[in-house]
């Protein structure tokens, strides 16, 4: 079955908001066996709206539109869907009773753009929104499935969740797509590809492989469309363990986990603590350990020391040895990680000292040189990074590099995963 997905809005042609929503939808959709033919953006304008819907319409099983449901002028989506299925709009009193007690329960008044919004198309199916003011609206013609949900994230979430998605199941038989994710971190991608060159030349006909990196990680993501769910995940299952063995240190999860969920597993399981000390990554690091839920079992706090006072007076660094050694070095990241440890009396912490940049590189130490500590009670392992010239991506290269070191001190704690 395919689906279309067209996100209506200027602001998402400006580039004043970033959509979203498509990608939410293409994952669930993809996940009950859609295939995703095309995911469009138009702008608040009929003609374009009556272009992209005639185009589609003939390639696609279900279409999925979001935006202009609003009560504002250039909100046209639900007048231009009347004129498209020419029907008319007409007043819904199920639907204005609940977007009066919507605006009620908020201490409002029903104005007339509220009562607007239960203005609908009269051939559609109506669709509840118990979050906000516009309802979805189904239309079907010509054996396709035509959906409009308003585009508040948090609204079209409910409403494709709780409405939406249980009655495509029942109008449409699709097949099984079953995906698994290998989490990789510490390969490049090019280097990742030709250890795992063999593997994948030999992996089942059925099993597609995807690569998908970001400086945070490397998900190899495998998934097989079929018939027979359990004979698909056995399948997949059994290309995972042979690629355990390739490429075991690399692996650090499953799913979509990222390093700080991993690492509060371990911290958790293990009842351990960790605290940081960051200079070049400005509270990155601390920032990504709490944000994982239940973070303040393991997590006890951080020291942001951008400047050598700081690193000097409150990590214990000795002034000489910035002085001998400069603030990016393995003697001062490793002096960082002990004082940090002491200070805030953790099993483990992270040191990090380097040159984001654009400025400040020399060359002995260009911008992206990025030394790195770790410690423990018995144990302290400083390494040396050369990262790029941009600043955000080195800062959260750094982040991640850090985070797997520690994971790495800990392995020899008893849970990994």
């Amino acid at each position: 079955m395919n689906a279309d997905i067209i996100t209506i809005g200027d602001e998402i042609l400006i580039g004043q908001i970033t959509d979203t929503n498509s990608q939410w939808i293409a994952e669930r959709l993809n996940l009950a066996g859609f295939n995703i033919r095309q995911i469009t953006s138009v702008g608040d304008d009929k003609r374009q709206i009556f272009n992209i819907l005639n185009d589609i319409s003939d390639k696609s099983d279900l279409i999925i539109i979001t935006g202009g449901l609003g009560p504002t002028e250039d909100d046209i989506t639900k007048q231009t869907l009347a004129d498209y299925f020419e029907t008319k709009l007409v007043i819904s009193q199920k639907i204005l009773k609940d977007i009066k007690s919507f605006v009620e329960t908020r201490g409002l008044d029903l104005n007339e753009r509220n009562r607007k919004q239960a203005e609908v198309p009269e051939s559609c199916k109506l669709i509840r929104n118990f979050n906000g003011t516009a309802p979805a609206m189904w239309f079907e013609k010509d054996n396709t499935v035509y959906i409009s949900l308003p585009a508040v994230p948090f609204e079209m979430k409910a409403i494709m969740s709780n409405s939406i998605m249980p009655l495509l199941k029942k109008r449409f038989q699709t097949p099984f797509v079953v995906h698994k994710t290998v989490l990789t971190y510490g390969l490049p991608e090019s280097g990742l590809a030709e250890i795992l060159s063999d593997w994948e030349s030999n992996l089942d006909e059925k099993i597609k492989l995807a690569y998908l990196p970001s400086p945070e990680r490397i998900r190899l993501r495998l998934s097989i469309i079929c018939k027979d769910k359990k004979k698909a995940e056995k399948l997949i299952d059994y290309e995972i363990l042979k690629l355990q063995k390739i490429i075991s240190k690399a692996i650090f999860g499953y799913g979509d986990l990222f390093l700080q969920d991993i690492i509060g597993q371990i911290l958790k399981n293990n009842k351990k603590t960790v605290s940081v000390a960051e200079s070049c990554t400005g509270g990155k690091i601390s920032h990504l350990i709490t944000s994982v839920e239940g973070s303040s079992e393991y997590f006890k706090g951080g020291i942001i020391a951008y400047s050598n006072e700081i690193k000097i007076n409150q990590l214990n660094v000795p002034e000489d040895v910035i002085e001998h050694y400069g603030a990016v070095s393995k003697e001062v990241v490793e002096f960082m990680a002990k004082g940090q440890r002491e200070k805030f009396n953790t099993d483990y912490a992270v040191a990090v000292s380097g040159i984001a940049g654009p400025g400040g590189g020399t060359l002995d130490k260009p911008v992206g040189t990025t030394w790195i500590a770790v410690a423990s009670n018995n144990k302290i392992i400083a390494k040396k990074y050369t990262f790029g010239k941009m600043r955000d991506i080195n800062i959260r290269i750094a982040a991640s590099k850090a985070l797997d070191m520690l994971r790495k001190l800990m392995s020899d704690l008893n849970c990994l995963f």
